[in-house]
């Protein structure tokens, strides 16, 4: 009874690092360069990695890590190379494809890091570290962690971007109100 405590309790804190490195890899898919994106993108689960590493004390080496999230993310895309190629590929035409960019890539980098942090959690979870990580143990549980991860990430873009609506909308009738109260004079 006590284990299953403290398994929840430290699970509670990873978790906690996992959702900080989602947001923040979705605001690396706002980076309007393609490439540059990625590699912010890649960086933020790198950060990840080190973090979950010193919450459960295990060793940590960046060039290892990095090697498991470079495969990891190669596993996704294996399965879906047409959405992160042309999510990245997007922002390069002008107007549109930085629309396009900027709705769909933050919600794949939301849900990869998602689904990174929380293959990583279990892995740390049952004891286990960085050394004896196994693409091929958790390559599909992984991909299902990816879409978990985009639809939980849409849902929140969804209500943020309702939110930004909601303030837009309050801001322009608010300048409204002031030009004709200007104009009136």
């Amino acid at each position: 009874m006590t284990t299953e405590i403290a398994i929840s309790r430290s699970t509670v804190g990873a978790n906690e690092i996992v959702n900080n490195n989602v947001a923040l890899a979705m605001g690396a898919g706002l980076i309007p360069l393609p490439l540059v994106d990625l590699a912010a993108i890649t960086a933020v689960q790198l950060k990840m990695g080190k973090e979950l590493a010193e919450f459960y004390g295990v060793e940590y080496k960046e060039d290892q890590i990095k090697g498991i999230v470079i495969s990891l993310i190669a596993a996704y895309t294996a399965t879906s190379v047409a959405s992160v190629t042309a999510a990245t590929a997007a922002k390069s035409i002008p107007v549109l494809g930085a629309v396009f960019g900027v709705i769909t890539l933050p919600v794949v980098a939301g849900g990869l890091t998602h689904a990174v942090g929380k293959v990583f959690i279990q892995h740390l979870e049952s004891g286990r570290t960085f050394l004896t990580f196994s693409i091929s143990e958790v390559k599909s549980g992984f991909l299902r962690e990816v879409e978990k991860g985009k639809g939980l990430v849409s849902t929140q873009a969804k209500g943020f971007g309702a939110k930004m609506v909601q303030v837009s909308d309050d801001l322009e009738n608010r300048l409204d109100g002031a030009l004709n109260s200007l104009l009136k004079r």
